[in-house]
């Protein structure tokens, strides 16, 4: 018997161990697999990004073509002119745009002065002008040392026909490309780094390896020119050991991930040991786990193979009996050691687990009781959910349609009329009748195009809350939807709300997302007092105490019961979504809202109370 306890127990480490092994070696490769992949998408996300750049930036330069301005035959450059401006406005082309003609002249450039002569020996001027595609440079290094990137873009004049290039110079340590690299935290050892075709750094974590050129440049060139993205091992020296003469030579992992608009790339790498740190502890620990595992076995077979067989038998008896379901029988094992004592606690816990039993029944039948009323109160919050996104969908849609209505409706037939008034100004300019008072004309119904766009983008999203913070926001929304319909309303702000919106909500670190979500529940509000409420009066307070922000929103119109409109809205699939909308938005910074209704029908109270601590989550 203590043979065959002995033996069993061995191999039965021995399996469990065998399947550890398996599943650890599945599991090491899986952790493997799963860091090569995240390191791959990584460098395929920043890419994506940096083309997305690339393109908002390049249509820029194509429409000038779609601008019509385009016209070398006369000598009124003024069109050209304003066409650059516009390009170079809010672009990556800090260092200025130019426009050259079919043999590579330098015809206009802006800001005006600082380029002459002809650039057709850029190779990516000949590019551009026989492929008639854009094209974007590598580092290019002028005679003065200075490096810039060239993109050139073919222009067309007003009857389609190629009239030459417009090429915009990107300066390489524009911050906008190095703070998408600085953007993803990573350790010391991490490099991220933006490649041309020739291995050039343009942009980097590490602001010491800009300008540079990477090892392993020909593979990468390769890649760049198969568009192809890819994970391997390279080799990379660099300081860091405790001879500074002598560099530290690492094995890296490098993923690299090509761009689709320019002839470069994103390589990421980080050493080897850094990304399988986790897959080399897991070996470590299934190692250790297996020799305490065979330890263990060998100390419990020598102890359970001595004097135990016949009280285990009566044990697993009485053990089958209670899995049976036979509580009543007591257990009966006449022992002085460990398998007694053992007896009698099992004992023991046949007699607790009959009472635990009955008093589990009792729990099941409250338990399923609870689970019927809280799965009740979740199908009700799911379906608040969706109404509420069915609704946005729709919101979105109507506003997609009165977007497009009033492009349509205004911009669109100022610009048709704009351009038959360019057609009669090129007439009177062909016979020499063109005079100042057209070209105002024209000037003003530009003008009048551009204060519509602005008005346009200005109710999509207005700009204050950007420039002038929170207050200034709730002001406007009380002047702007309260005033028009004759309500008087006062706006409280204690000085504590107002340092805390000056050091949390406006400076340079914090994320706006939370301080629009409170200006859209207070828009929400102010809406709904000015569409339905009837009121006269409105008092807005916003305070700022107790580490909690709290604002509350009161006037003394029609009020009207809460739940009822909710009940209405989950029944019927109208009405009530900005109550929806709002008390979703107040849930997610980890805050309360109540709106309480006056005793008499008149005036309605909103409280919204956020933790400064959630809303600094919420940000983090």
């Amino acid at each position: 018997m203590q043979k065959r306890i002995v033996t069993s127990i061995l191999l039965s480490v021995l399996v469990i161990l065998i399947t550890v092994g398996v599943v650890s070696h599945l599991s090491v490769r899986d952790s493997i697999d799963r860091s090569v992949s995240h390191h791959l998408s990584l460098a395929r996300l920043i890419s994506n990004h940096m083309d997305s750049l690339l393109e908002s930036n390049l249509n820029r330069l194509y429409d000038v073509s779609l601008s019509g301005a385009i016209n070398f035959g006369d000598d009124n450059w003024d069109p050209e002119r304003r066409a650059l401006e516009r390009a170079y406005e809010y672009s990556l082309f800090s260092d200025g745009i130019v426009l050259l003609d079919l043999q590579g002249n330098i015809r206009l450039a802006y800001p005006p002065g600082r380029y002459e002569g002809n650039l057709y020996h850029l190779p990516q001027v000949r590019e551009a002008l026989e492929s008639r595609r854009a094209t974007v440079s590598d580092v290019y290094t002028e005679a003065n040392n200075r490096k810039l990137i060239y993109v050139f873009v073919p222009v067309k004049d007003r009857f389609g026909t190629l009239a030459g290039l417009i090429g915009g110079e990107i300066n390489p340590t524009n911050p906008t490309l190095n703070r998408i690299m600085k953007a993803v935290p990573f350790a010391n050892d991490t490099h991220l780094e933006l490649v041309d075709s020739h291995g050039t750094v343009i942009a980097s974590n590490n602001p010491m390896s800009v300008f540079s050129c990477v090892d392993h440049n020909r593979f990468l060139e390769d890649l760049i020119k198969r568009r192809e993205s890819a994970v391997g091992v390279c080799h990379r020296c660099h300081e860091g050991g405790k001879n500074p003469e002598t560099p530290v030579r690492t094995t890296d992992l490098l993923a690299f991930a090509p761009l689709l608009e320019a002839p470069w790339g994103v390589s990421v790498r980080e050493p080897q040991k850094v990304v399988f740190a986790s897959s080399d502890e897991l070996k470590r620990r299934f190692v250790v786990i297996g020799f305490i595992a065979i330890g263990s076995a060998l100390i419990l077979a020598l102890g359970m193979s001595s004097g135990i067989v016949r009280p285990l038998k009566q044990l697993t008896s009485a053990a089958e009996r209670i899995a049976g379901g036979d509580l009543s029988d007591p257990i009966k094992v006449k022992s002085e050691d460990e398998l007694g004592i053992l007896a009698d606690t099992f004992d023991r816990m046949r007699t607790r687990l009959a009472e635990l039993l009955e008093d589990i029944r009792d729990a099941n039948l409250q338990l399923e009781k609870r689970v019927e009323k809280r799965t009740e109160a979740l199908k009700r919050h799911r379906r608040r959910l969706f109404l509420l996104l069915r609704e946005v969908m729709s919101a979105e849609e109507n506003e997609r349609t009165r977007i497009a209505r009033e492009l349509h409706d205004e911009t669109s037939q100022v610009l048709a009329a704009l351009g038959m008034s360019l057609d009669l100004a090129e007439m009177e300019l062909e016979r020499g009748t063109l005079t100042s008072r057209r070209i105002r004309a024209i000037r003003a119904k530009v003008t009048r195009t551009m204060e519509d766009v602005r008005l346009l983008i200005r109710n999509l999203r207005p700009p204050i809350i950007d420039d002038l913070g929170l207050e200034a926001s709730v002001r406007w929304l009380l002047e702007e939807h309260l005033k028009p319909r004759d309500i008087h309303y006062v706006l409280r702000v204690t000085p504590e709300f107002r340092k805390l919106a000056a050091e949390h909500f406006q400076s340079d670190q914090s994320d706006t997302r939370s301080e629009l979500m409170v200006f859209r529940v207070i828009q929400e509000a102010i809406v709904n007092i000015a569409r339905h409420a009837r009121a006269t009066e409105v008092m807005v307070v916003m305070k700022y105490e107790d580490y909690r922000i709290q604002i509350y929103i009161e006037d003394d119109g029609v009020s009207f019961d809460v739940e009822a409109v909710l009940d209405q809205a989950e029944a019927s699939g109208r009405g009530g979504f900005g109550i929806i909308g709002m008390k979703e938005r107040v849930a997610l910074l980890g805050g309360t809202l109540e709106i309480d209704r006056g005793e008499d029908g008149r005036g309605t109270l909103i409280t919204v109370d956020i933790p400064l601590s959630s809303l600094e989550e919420q940000d983090a």
